[in-house]
């Protein structure tokens, strides 16, 4: 417990001097600390968050048959408060996703990419080992916890860089945590969320993740490749679909 609030601690003071300097320089320069941070409401903000939503919901929903089909879980009713406790867990878990992506994309992403002179690569890959390596403490984590952690924050990072907003990468990480946990039953980064049912893992540990969750499991690991693909593709779509207009406000 001390060893994770230390490296809480630690990624927290790193992300805010880093933010902190990118704000700066953006202030001295006249250009806008909100569009810097991803959280302006741009034309195109309530549609990356749906977007988001919808491509990980599915995303999970897909991992939760592909586990059962191979028979490497079992499920199990819920205790019957299970269903009012998510109008409690939805604003938790939304709160949650909101701080880290304020801290690990609006700040420590942006420092970064000033610090990097714009290699947008580099600096998203520094960002999404810095976000695989704060849930290592997470019980249950293992170095293939880690990539699978490290894959969410590529996609949350490419997301942030590719839409230049902080709402898909917000729809993206919160609909993967919650139907994960809230809805699906399975642990999230090795912490019991809850759920409508529950899941028992059979394993193998590396297939299903284990009492850490899918993000440590091959079947986990392959769907992140796969939101990883449809919000390229998303991107791409809304881009390609949007007036000329509405691409200079969403660029």
């Amino acid at each position: 417990m001390a060893l994770r609030m230390a490296v809480e601690i630690f990624m927290a003071l790193a992300a805010l001097g880093l933010g902190i300097a990118a704000i700066v320089r953006a202030r001295r320069a006249g250009e806008s600390v909100l569009d810097l941070l991803g959280l302006r409401w741009g034309p195109t903000a309530g549609r990356d968050l749906l977007a988001g939503m919808a491509i990980t919901g599915l995303a999970m929903g897909g991992v939760f048959v592909a586990e059962l089909g191979l028979g490497a879980i079992a499920t199990a009713p819920a205790p019957a408060a299970a269903g009012s406790s998510l109008l409690v867990l939805a604003p938790v878990k939304l709160a949650f996703t909101l701080k880290e992506e304020i801290m690990m994309r609006s700040l420590l992403l942006s420092g970064l990419l000033m610090v990097l002179g714009g290699r947008a690569a580099l600096a998203v890959g520094l960002s999404a080992l810095a976000f695989g390596c704060i849930h290592l403490t997470n019980p249950g984590a293992s170095l293939l916890s880690v990539l699978g952690n490290t894959l969410g924050g590529v996609i949350y990072g490419s997301a942030f860089v590719l839409a230049r907003n902080l709402w898909l990468p917000i729809g993206l990480h919160f609909a993967w945590n919650f139907a994960q946990g809230p809805l699906l039953g399975f642990p999230v980064s090795g912490m019991d969320a809850g759920g409508l049912q529950q899941v028992h893992d059979l394993g193998p540990t590396w297939l299903t993740g284990g009492s850490y969750g899918p993000e440590a499991g091959l079947v986990g690991i392959v769907a992140r490749f796969v939101v990883m693909a449809l919000v390229l593709l998303w991107v791409g779509a809304r881009t390609r679909g949007a007036s000329p207009a509405l691409q200079a406000a969403a660029s």
